[in-house]
């Protein structure tokens, strides 16, 4: 039972923790699991997704909504979010989104938010 506790506050500690947790392994360890196998099993026992698709939504999310903010560069949003530089950044939103950041930066937000949706309908 006491795991079942933990995989409903998972998504809460996740996005308490977004800025430090790039891998599902290290999200099962600040949810308390030792194994992330055994985390991925219950996350996706409870939420019918797997945790690693779930993350990617999150990340995809805050980073756009930072990208868009316009005080960081490229280079501080990615390091925010645990990719190692700007060309590894444009790698992820563009294999995600099939768009550049800058494209992101520019694009309407209603665009935006249909292209982060279209890539969470992925997972619902």
């Amino acid at each position: 039972m006491r795991d079942k506790s933990r995989i409903s506050s998972s998504l809460d500690i996740l996005q308490q923790n977004l800025e430090n947790t790039a891998r599902v392994a290290e999200w099962a360890r600040l949810v308390g699991f030792e194994c992330p196998k055994k985390f991925a099993r219950q996350f996706l026992r409870h939420y019918s997704i797997r945790p690693q698709t779930y993350l990617k939504y999150v990340r995809l999310k805050n980073i756009s909504k930072d990208l868009r903010n316009e005080t960081k560069t490229n280079f501080e949003v990615a390091r925010k979010y645990g990719i190692p530089d700007e060309i590894a950044l444009n790698k992820f939103i563009n294999y995600h989104l099939n768009c550049s950041p800058t494209d992101l930066k520019c694009m309407p937000q209603n665009q935006l938010e249909e292209k982060v949706e279209k890539f969470g309908s992925k997972i619902r």
